[in-house]
């Protein structure tokens, strides 16, 4: 449509191929095969002819010519440019597929870190909804038409690229595609230093929204115009560490602590390295890894330098809510961040996941749902954000639909131990007894040591009147918490869930006492149901900040 208003702003006039590049594309780099296809798109639509044309005539070394009287509806003549693409309601979507390492060796982590980078700088851009990472990274080895992927994605573009190391010289290519043509809108080639990777990154940032008209804001016109130093030693230690935190097991997060440690240590002012420490703290509390007292104390450390370092930062300010909430119990101080967040990065998902914790902490479910949803949209196949939608679903009471939504994420892997807790979860809530038994069996037989298996294990014992073996169960992860951690949250729900109501009771004043973050659910988890007419209840609630009131 762009290149139909440019000839029809110059009828009868023709225009050259070189100024309808630089009118329609406005300085992206584009070859004349997209301009070559848009003319023959335009005479398709139009039922042209090249050899014997009644709207579009090309003129031989000299470009193109709206041919017949023009008219233009309306005062205006010119379009804006506005931050959506032609034909398209709503922001501009874009994905950025795994980039190539082309060369044998371990570096891998070196493609991986700069496809995760780039999805985060460009997410940053607020014309733009950018699919998160480990959606785009399920593509990673597979070959299929990029028609195919935006359409799965449900995206307007996907960029892709490759790189190729040599000595401490990187080759990187990158491609914006048109996900609905398959025509490339730009290809680039670059050729820099490591240590010259987040500037470049910035560049290319600022091309692609060139590329696509989206407007920068004026800040974050500056943020992708500020210079990035770090050195080599120092990113590889960081992409390292993005590298290993996306895997999210507790081995694997204590290899990206040992890495964003090194990072910061290379260069203390660089703030994503703190913001990673931080983060791997958040998340070895939440999921009941490590005592919240030393996790808190050690995330409000890194959280501080990265807070004094870059204050602007969606990544950073989503830390600062998730330490004010799930440490702190602060729910104004986390809202104001994560509202915030919010409006610098709309694309970042660990801030809708945060903050719909939030809202459905206060049984706010409708619009903590409609977060994670957002959020999934954004990474459709995300295992964890999946799964956490079925977790929004179990605390909003729809079992049913929370176990659909669960098998549908174990359909994304079935693998996905976690997510079959979850399943199991919900099925025995559900009343759906023996389908939950299977469930939580078939993952306790994966993994018999695992707490956290053990855990599920007993509460879907509980609710499925299993007592004996569900007491059992309770008795070996008492013990257990006398030698490691074990979260008293995840002891409680199974004790209420039976009808064990003192027991239950102590165990939430335990996971009180132990600031265990998962506890801010009691308000709305219905595995308390048994014990919230308890006159003791109100009181936990009350030491939580949460209100008293039926759920």
């Amino acid at each position: 449509m762009d290149v139909l208003v440019a000839l029809a702003d110059r009828a009868p006039e023709p225009v050259s191929r070189d100024e309808l590049i630089a009118g329609v594309w406005q300085g992206a780099f584009v070859t004349d095969g997209v301009l070559t296809r848009c003319i023959s798109i335009l005479r398709g639509l139009l039922g042209d002819d090249r050899g014997n044309p009644r709207f579009i005539e090309t003129l031989a070394k000299r470009g193109y010519r709206l041919l017949g009287p023009v008219s233009f509806v309306g005062a205006a003549t010119e379009a804006p440019v506005s931050a959506v693409a032609p034909g398209v309601s709503g922001p501009i979507s874009i994905a950025v597929l795994p980039f190539v390492y082309l060369a044998d060796g371990g570096d891998e982590h070196v493609a991986d870190g700069l496809t995760e980078l780039l999805t985060a700088n460009l997410a940053g851009v607020s014309a733009l909804r950018v699919v998160a990472r480990t959606s785009a990274m399920t593509y990673k080895g597979k070959r299929k038409r990029l028609r195919q992927i935006g359409a799965e994605l449900r995206v307007d573009y996907v960029i892709e690229g490759s790189i190729l190391a040599d000595g401490g010289r990187l080759q990187i290519v990158v491609r914006l595609i048109d996900a609905r043509t398959e025509l490339h809108v730009w290809t680039q080639s670059y050729v820099r230093d490591l240590r010259g990777l987040l500037a470049l990154l910035n560049e290319v940032a600022r091309a692609v929204a060139v590329g696509v008209r989206a407007k920068l804001r004026p800040a974050e016109a500056l943020r992708l115009g500020r210079p990035v130093a770090i050195g080599e030693s120092a990113l590889q230690h960081y992409l390292k560490g993005r590298f290993h935190w996306a895997q999210r097991s507790a081995d694997a997060l204590a290899r990206a602590s040992a890495e964003f440690a090194a990072c910061a240590h290379e260069a203390a002012d660089f703030a994503p390295a703190h913001v990673g420490l931080a983060d791997v703290q958040i998340v070895l509390a939440l999921y009941g890894l490590a005592p919240p007292v030393s996790a808190a104390a050690l995330a409000r450390e890194h959280h501080a330098r990265a807070l004094a370092l870059d204050p602007d930062s969606a990544e950073v300010q989503t830390a600062l809510g998730a330490v004010c909430l799930f440490f702190d119990w602060d729910f104004e101080a986390a809202e104001r961040a994560f509202v915030r967040s919010l409006g610098i990065n709309p694309s970042y998902t660990t801030t809708h996941l945060s903050y719909g914790d939030l809202l459905m902490m206060r049984g706010d479910f409708e619009r903590g749902l409609a977060l994670i949803r957002e959020a999934v949209q954004l990474s459709p196949f995300d295992l964890g954000l999946s799964m956490n939608l079925g977790d929004f679903l179990i605390f909003a009471r729809c079992f049913d639909e929370a176990a659909a939504q669960l098998e549908h994420t174990l359909a994304l892997d079935e693998r996905f131990v976690p997510g079959r807790l979850r399943l199991a979860e919900a099925l025995a809530l559900a009343g759906r007894r023996q389908e939950a038994l299977r469930q939580v069996e078939f993952a306790f037989a994966c993994a018999p040591e695992q707490p956290r298996v053990r855990e599920v294990r007993a509460f879907v014992l509980a609710a499925t009147h299993r007592t004996d073996e569900a007491r059992g169960e309770l008795v070996g992860l008492e013990t257990m918490r006398a030698r490691r951690y074990v979260s008293a949250w995840e002891l409680a729900r199974a004790y209420a869930v039976m009808g064990e109501v003192n027991d239950a009771l102590r165990l939430l004043s335990a996971a009180v006492a132990e600031r265990a973050p998962m506890t801010l659910f009691a308000g709305v988890h219905a595995a308390l149901d048994p014990v919230r007419g308890d006159q003791r209840f109100p009181a936990i609630l009350d030491a939580l900040g949460l209100p008293f009131g039926p759920p």
